[in-house]
């Protein structure tokens, strides 16, 4: 090995590793509760898939979508039971309805909300969910979720908590700063629901009002 190759290698190890240690610091920071809020419960609307006003999707990537939307009230439900005072309202129930690409306005959040006994809503819609093509050690595509939630008081109509997650699965050689999570994923290719499950633990373990019980 020449030389300069010696001093390449050096170069690209250096990067990797302030690159994992600059990833490690990387998120945004938690949010704490309000003292001057006080929640009863929180009503759990079903997720929306939602898609953009401009964007043309085919009738197979609508379907993708909306099982995509189910897959994630499942693991909502999963994560919520036992950290907070969530009350899961069904599809089709009252203004739980699922309607493609709508959102829930606050008038209806707090028909539903009341119809619970709660005074708090969370909303969330899914945009993008894309499973992987390949197996969990070599993947042709990787797989793909974008989501957003908010959680508000209903009375005030204040926003509590809110986060967007939106990430389509990269390769440490493609991105030196994925390595924290490769190394948590076990470098493995994750499918659809398991990148989904990282984001839904990552974005709502960030609010303080998704702890209590």
């Amino acid at each position: 090995m020449t030389a300069f190759s010696k001093f390449k290698v050096g170069l690209a190890l250096c990067c990797f590793i302030a690159a994992a240690g600059c990833a490690k610091k990387e998120g945004p920071a938690s949010v704490a509760t309000d003292p001057n809020v006080a929640i009863s419960c929180i009503a759990v609307m079903p997720v929306q898939p939602s898609v953009d006003f401009e964007e043309i999707i085919s009738p197979a990537e609508k379907k993708t979508l909306k099982d995509g939307s189910q897959v994630m009230d499942g693991l909502l439900k999963q994560f919520l039971t036992g950290k907070a005072n969530a009350r899961f309202v069904a599809e089709g129930q009252g203004a739980g309805k699922r309607t493609e690409g709508v959102a829930n306005n606050l008038v209806n959040a707090r028909q539903i909300a009341d119809q619970f006994k709660c005074n708090a809503v969370l909303e969330t819609t899914l945009s993008q969910y894309a499973d992987r093509v390949g197996g969990p050690y070599g993947a042709k595509e990787s797989a793909a979720v974008t989501f957003t939630y908010r959680l508000y008081e209903t009375g005030s109509g204040k926003v509590l908590c809110h986060g967007r997650f939106d990430e389509k699965q990269q390769s440490v050689m493609d991105n030196l700063l994925t390595l924290p999570k490769a190394q948590s994923r076990g470098l493995n290719w994750l499918t659809a629901e398991e990148l989904l499950r990282e984001g839904v633990k990552e974005r709502l373990g960030q609010c303080a009002y998704f702890e209590g019980k």
